[in-house]
């Protein structure tokens, strides 16, 4: 065990990542016993993931999102409050955290997600579900639209995106100035780690163009208050996939963070109602407006 461990506990460790204000610079600790594994995509990547094996036939894939990492604090967050009915794992996209190769915004990353879900099978999990997060739910909504009804792509058994962009010109902030002005020039990526990633080739996917061929149930969650990924792009993957389920919260803001500050227990209840009764079949129909939680709901860690 690593010296750092044994000098702090548990609940010190948790809270310093809690209070660590830049998401990919937190370094939450699980709680209980995991198993770290080492994946290798198609071109030779390294994907470092995380597993809670809990003794369960089905498994949910917890997919970071932009400028994160599994050990940011939503995701393991998340991927302790999902655990105990199923298995869990993280992991980091390729250049993010501990796994090796670049990162390109969405294109090369399908490798990455084709890995993880082989390697979920081979594990011999009967069900397998995806929850992705932001640019992980533009990854995995852009390449199980592509790869649908092929043969050869291990497709999971349903999938919830979660603040996801239905097109990179539709995100605020940051992103499309960075999409647009920096990631293109070659001697500018270098910077790029002090966002929490490295930096190669951009490669950028369009879910709307795909989003339609997608037939394993689907669930759509987005918060009304969302700065980064605005709420329209989820009526719009919506639109073009009318046989998923939509679920807007009020008053929050964007990916698992946001969710988890204003409405968890919703967005739990949610995301277990998809994932406990994977069988084929769509999620039962849900209205279009979540119920905001409680004052102080947050607190349920």
């Amino acid at each position: 065990m690593p010296s750092h461990r044994r000098r702090y506990p548990y609940a010190v460790r948790r809270v310093a990542a809690e209070l660590t204000p830049v998401p990919h610079l937190q370094r939450a600790p699980y709680s209980g016993a995991v198993e770290r594994l080492a994946l290798t995509t198609a071109d030779g990547i390294t994907i470092a993931a995380t597993l809670l094996r809990r003794g369960r036939d089905r498994l949910a894939i917890v997919c970071h999102g932009f400028a994160t990492t599994q050990r940011t604090a939503s995701i393991v967050w998340l991927a302790e409050q999902l655990a105990g009915p199923m298995d869990v794992l993280t992991f980091d996209w390729r250049g993010y955290g501990a796994s090796t190769g670049h990162a390109s915004f969405g294109g090369a990353e399908a490798l990455d997600l084709a890995a993880v879900l082989s390697s979920a099978r081979e594990l011999g999990y009967a069900r397998v579900g995806v929850v992705a997060e932001s640019m992980g739910g533009l990854i995995a909504l852009a390449t199980l639209g592509a790869e649908s009804g092929s043969e050869g792509f291990p497709m999971p058994d349903a999938l919830a995106a979660v603040s996801a962009p239905a097109d990179y010109a539709l995100t605020a902030g940051l992103r499309p100035q960075l999409v647009k002005y920096v990631a293109p020039v070659s001697w500018l990526r270098p910077v790029a780690p002090l966002l929490g990633f490295r930096l190669g080739e951009v490669q950028l996917p369009r879910p709307l163009d795909v989003v339609g061929q997608i037939s394993i149930p689907l669930l759509l969650i987005h918060g009304d208050r969302d700065g980064t990924v605005p709420v329209r792009n989820a009526y719009l993957l919506h639109e073009h996939n009318p046989a998923a389920t939509l679920r807007i919260y009020p008053g929050v803001d964007h990916a698992i963070a946001g969710m988890r500050a204003r409405s968890p227990r919703v967005f739990l209840d949610d995301l277990r109602q998809l994932l406990e009764h994977m069988d084929g079949k769509a999620p039962p129909p849900a209205s279009t407006l979540a119920t905001p939680d409680l004052p102080g709901a947050a607190q349920n860690d």
